[in-house]
C-alpha cells in the first residue's frame, strides 16, 4: 500500500477500521438527471413533522431506507447530495427553526471535525457546517431528522398510509425507543451537481489532504472514513520499552483472549528488568479527558473478567487491576481533533510514530517479578464528556442528549436492545490486553542491525515476522495464527446522488532479513535454542515455512 501513498500507521488504521466497525452502502437516486422518482421527492418521503400520513413512505427509495434502518442500530450515518457545499445537521425541520437540538454540542463537533479530514482542494474549500436550518432550508419529511427524532420524539411522527406501488403497511413507521437516534448528516458535496472527472480526484495518496490526486471522491472517501474513527472511542497499547508492537487488529480473524490462546499479544523482557514503559494511544474520539493503563499478574485475574468480545467491567478492571505511573500528560486530543493528535506520536521511544492519534506513556514496577511470571496490561480512556453540554439558545425539545453516539461515551445507565442488537453506555473504554511475560535473559538476547534486543515480540498478527526493523520480532517457530479483535459497531452511509467504493487492500510484505541473535524463546519464557545468528522464517497463514515470499493482496469492499 506504500506504492499508494498510504503509510504504515494510515495502513493499521484503516485495518482497524474495517475489523470493528460495519460499513452499510445503500446506492439510491442514481438515474441520471433525476431527482424524483415517479415525480415524488424521496428526500421528503419520511414521516417527520408531516402532517399529512399520505405524503411519506411513497417510494421505493424511502421504504429501502426505512426497513434499512429498522433493521439495525446506527450510531452515525451520512446521506451525500449535490448542490451546495456543506455538511448540515439538526435541525432541519420547521418545527424547530431557530432553535438547537439536544445534541448540538457533539453534532457541531464532529461536523467540524469531518469537514476538517476532508480538507479542501484548488478553489473547492473546507466544508462550510452548520444547521440544516441555517445551512440549507428547512423541510417536512426529511430524512435526517427523521433517522435522528424518530425514536424519541414521537410528537414529530407520524404512521404512514401511502397509496403507491400497492401501499405500504403502516406498522412499519411504528418505531422503538432505540432504532432512531442516528447522527445522520447531510452532506452537500459540490456546487456542481455534475462536477468535472479533473475534479474528482484520484487514488493518489487518499488520505492525504495535500495532493495532487485530491478532489470531490478523495475527500469525501476520508471524510466516511473519519465517521468510521469517530463511531466508537478504542484505546490501544502500541510499544513496551523500546519495541514498537505489530499490529493489533486484523480483519477476518477469529478473537478470543483466553490464558491458553496463542493469538493473545505478548512480549518478552529480561529478568532482571527493574521497570516496563509502556506506550498506548487512544482514537475514536476529539477530546481525551483521562486515560491510564492498569497492570495484573495473569495468574490473579479471575476468569471471565476479560473475554476480548465485550468491553470489561470498569468495576472489574478497578478491583483486580493495579495503575501504571502515568509519565506526562494523561489527557490530551484525538487525531480528527482542531489541536491534532496531542501529546503527539512522535514522542516515542521506539524510534518510529506508532500510532496515528496521540500518545502516552507509564512505567510499571516489575521487580517481584521472576522468570515465567505473567502481566496483563490494558489502557483506559475517557473521552468527550463535554458533549453533554447544551449550546447556547433554546433547545427544542427541552431535554437532554438522546443520540446513541453521545449518550454511548457519557451516560453508564443508557441501554437500549433492539432487533437482537444492543448499545450500552459506558464512561471507560479499554484496549485489547496484552500479556508481559519475564524471559529467562538478562539485560538483552544479543543486537538488531547493531541495537542491543532486550524486549522481544513473541507473537504477532500473523505469526511471523513483520519485517519491521523497529518491532514484530518472531520466535524461529511460529506459536500463533491469528488476533483477538473487539467487538463490532454498525455504522450506516447513506448514499442519495452518488456511491462511492472504497477497497481496503492489505500492504504487500515485506522479505524478511538476517537478524543476530543469541537465542530464541517459546512464550514461556524458556530458551528454545542457541545460535550465534538464526534467521527470522517466513510463515504462511498456516504457519508453514515458504521460500519465496508471495505479492498478497487482500481486498476487502
Amino acid at each position: 500500500m506504500a506504492q499508494r501513498g498510504i503509510s504504515d500507521k494510515q495502513r493499521q488504521w484503516l485495518a482497524r477500521l474495517v475489523t470493528t466497525r460495519r460499513l452499510v452502502l445503500v446506492p439510491s437516486g442514481l438515474f441520471p438527471n433525476r431527482r424524483e422518482e415517479e415525480a415524488i421527492d424521496p428526500n421528503r418521503d419520511f414521516p417527520y413533522d408531516l402532517r399529512d400520513p399520505r405524503l411519506c413512505m411513497r417510494t421505493i427509495a424511502g421504504r429501502t431506507l426505512n426497513e434499512v434502518f429498522r433493521e439495525h442500530m446506527f450510531q452515525l450515518s451520512l446521506t451525500f447530495h449535490g448542490g451546495t457545499e456543506v455538511i448540515g445537521y439538526e435541525w432541519g425541520a420547521p418545527t424547530y427553526l431557530n432553535q438547537w437540538s439536544p445534541d448540538d454540542t457533539a453534532q457541531a463537533e464532529i461536523a467540524s471535525a469531518y469537514s476538517r479530514y476532508a480538507g479542501s482542494f484548488g478553489t473547492t474549500r473546507q466544508y462550510d457546517v452548520g444547521t440544516m436550518n441555517d445551512k440549507v432550508y428547512y423541510v417536512r419529511g426529511g430524512m435526517e431528522d427523521w433517522a435522528y427524532a424518530g425514536s424519541w420524539d414521537p410528537a414529530r411522527v407520524i404512521q404512514c398510509q401511502p397509496t403507491t406501488y400497492d401501499n405500504y403497511p403502516k406498522e412499519k413507521t411504528v418505531y422503538n425507543n432505540a432504532t432512531l437516534r442516528v447522527f445522520n448528516m447531510l452532506i452537500e458535496t459540490s456546487h456542481q451537481k455534475i462536477p468535472s472527472q479533473s475534479k474528482l480526484g484520484t487514488s493518489e495518496s487518499v488520505l492525504d489532504k495535500d495532493t495532487n490526486g485530491n478532489g470531490h471522491i478523495s475527500r469525501n472517501i476520508r471524510l466516511a472514513l473519519s465517521a468510521h474513527d469517530l463511531v466508537e472511542p478504542y484505546a490501544s497499547v502500541v510499544g513496551v520499552n523500546d519495541l514498537a508492537l505489530s499490529d493489533d487488529i486484523i480483519p477476518l480473524t477469529n478473537r478470543s483472549c483466553e490464558e491458553n490462546d496463542k493469538a493473545i499479544k505478548k512480549v518478552m523482557i529480561p529478568k532482571n528488568l527493574a521497570q516496563v514503559t509502556v506506550e498506548w494511544t487512544v482514537g475514536g474520539a476529539l477530546t481525551i479527558h483521562n486515560t491510564t493503563l492498569w497492570y495484573a499478574k495473569s495468574t490473579d485475574i479471575p476468569s471471565g473478567t476479560l473475554d476480548c468480545l465485550e468491553q470489561p467491567s470498569a468495576d472489574a478492571i478497578r478491583a483486580h487491576f493495579k495503575e501504571g505511573k502515568v509519565h506526562g500528560a494523561v489527557n490530551g486530543t484525538g487525531y480528527l481533533s482542531p489541536l491534532g493528535a496531542q501529546p503527539h506520536p512522535s514522542v516515542s521511544a521506539t524510534d518510529v510514530e506508532p500510532s496515528l492519534g496521540p500518545l502516552f506513556t507509564a512505567s510499571i514496577d516489575v521487580n517481584d517479578l521472576k522468570q515465567g511470571d505473567k502481566l496483563t496490561v490494558i489502557a483506559s480512556a475517557r473521552v468527550d464528556q463535554s458533549w453533554t453540554r447544551p449550546a447556547n439558545g433554546v433547545i427544542g425539545p427541552n431535554v437532554g442528549p438522546q443520540a446513541h453516539v453521545v449518550n454511548v461515551r457519557t451516560n453508564p445507565d443508557w441501554f437500549f436492545e433492539s432487533n437482537g442488537k444492543h448499545i450500552h453506555g459506558r464512561l471507560d473504554w479499554f484496549s485489547i490486553p496484552i500479556q508481559i511475560v519475564v524471559g529467562d535473559y538478562s539485560d538483552s538476547i544479543g543486537n538488531q542491525a547493531g541495537k542491543e534486543i532486550s524486549t522481544i515480540e513473541v507473537s504477532n498478527r500473523f505469526g511471523r515476522t513483520t519485517g519491521n526493523t523497529h518491532g514484530g520480532i518472531s520466535p524461529s517457530k511460529p506459536k500463533s495464527k491469528s488476533l483477538l479483535t473487539w467487538q463490532e459497531l454498525a455504522i450506516g452511509v447513506v448514499v442519495f446522488c452518488c456511491a462511492v467504493a472504497m477497497g481496503l487492500v492489505a500492504r504487500r510484505r515485506g522479505a524478511s532479513e538476517h537478524r543476530e541473535l543469541v537465542a530464541s524463546y517459546d512464550q514461556e519464557g524458556t530458551s528454545s535454542a542457541f545460535e550465534g545468528k538464526i534467521e527470522l522464517q517466513k510463515f504462511d497463514d498456516n504457519g508453514e515455512v515458504y521460500e519465496d515470499e508471495p505479492d498478497t493482496t487482500h481486498s476487502i469492499s
